[in-house]
C-alpha cells in the first residue's frame, strides 16, 4: 500500500546574512533584555533604591529611639550610681579601720590599760587638751591645771606604773590667765613627754 502526502512541506525560516552578519546566530533574548533595560532603567532603579532607602531610614529611626531611651535610663540611674559610690567609699573606710585595729591587736599595742591608768591618776582640777601616741611609742600629753602641784603629782603617779618606765617628764609649763564670764582665772598649762615601755601589763613585751 502506497501513501502519498499531498500537503506542501514548509521550509524552515532562514534569517538573512547582511553585511556579513548572520542574524540567525545573534543572541536575540539578550539583545531584547538590554533594550528594555536601556529604555526603562530610571524608573526601575528609582523605585528599587527608594525602597531600600525607606528601610534604612526606618532602621535609623529605631536605633535613635533606642539610644534616647538608654540615655534617659542612664540619667535616672545616676543618683543610684552616686549612692553606690558613696557606699563603696564607706566600706573602704571601714576596711581600713578594721585593718588598723587588727594591726594594733597583732602588735599588742592596744592602749586601753595605759589610758585607764592615766585616767585614774588624773587629779581633780587637771585636764588634757591633747594626747598623742606616735608609731615610735612616744607619748605627748598637753593640758592645764589649777595648780603646779597637781601636775607634779600626776607625773609621779603615772611614772609608778610599768607602762612608761619612769620616762614621763615635764617638757614645758607656763602660767596663763583666762577670763570666764567676767571672772579671771589663773592656770598652769603644761607639756609632758615620755616613752611607752609596755601596753599590756599582763603580757611580756609591747
Amino acid at each position: 500500500m502506497i501513501e502519498i502526502n499531498l500537503l506542501e512541506k514548509k521550509n524552515k525560516f532562514k534569517a538573512p546574512v547582511v553585511l556579513g552578519i548572520d542574524f540567525a546566530k545573534l543572541p536575540w533574548k539578550s539583545l531584547i533584555a538590554s533594550y528594555l533595560v536601556a529604555t526603562y532603567p530610571l524608573e526601575f532603579a528609582k523605585e528599587h533604591f527608594q525602597s531600600q532607602l525607606n528601610l534604612k531610614n526606618a532602621e535609623v529611626l529605631q536605633l535613635r529611639n533606642q539610644l534616647k531611651k538608654i540615655r534617659l535610663d542612664l540619667k535616672k540611674n545616676q543618683g543610684i550610681k552616686d549612692q553606690l559610690s558613696a557606699f563603696n567609699q564607706q566600706i573602704d573606710k571601714l576596711k581600713e579601720r578594721s585593718a588598723q585595729v587588727d594591726k594594733i591587736i597583732e602588735l599588742k599595742s592596744n592602749p586601753r590599760y595605759l589610758l585607764e591608768k592615766i585616767a585614774r591618776s588624773t587629779p581633780e582640777g587637771l585636764w588634757f587638751t591633747e594626747l598623742n601616741i606616735n608609731d615610735k611609742d612616744e607619748i605627748l600629753i598637753k593640758g592645764a591645771s589649777e595648780s603646779y602641784q597637781s601636775i607634779g603629782g600626776f607625773i609621779a603617779s603615772v611614772n609608778e606604773s610599768a607602762f612608761f618606765g619612769k620616762t614621763l617628764q615635764l617638757k614645758d609649763s607656763k602660767t596663763e590667765e583666762e577670763t570666764v564670764k567676767g571672772v579671771n582665772f589663773r592656770q598652769e598649762s603644761f607639756v609632758i613627754q615620755g616613752e611607752i615601755k609596755i601596753y599590756d601589763p599582763f603580757i611580756t613585751g609591747k
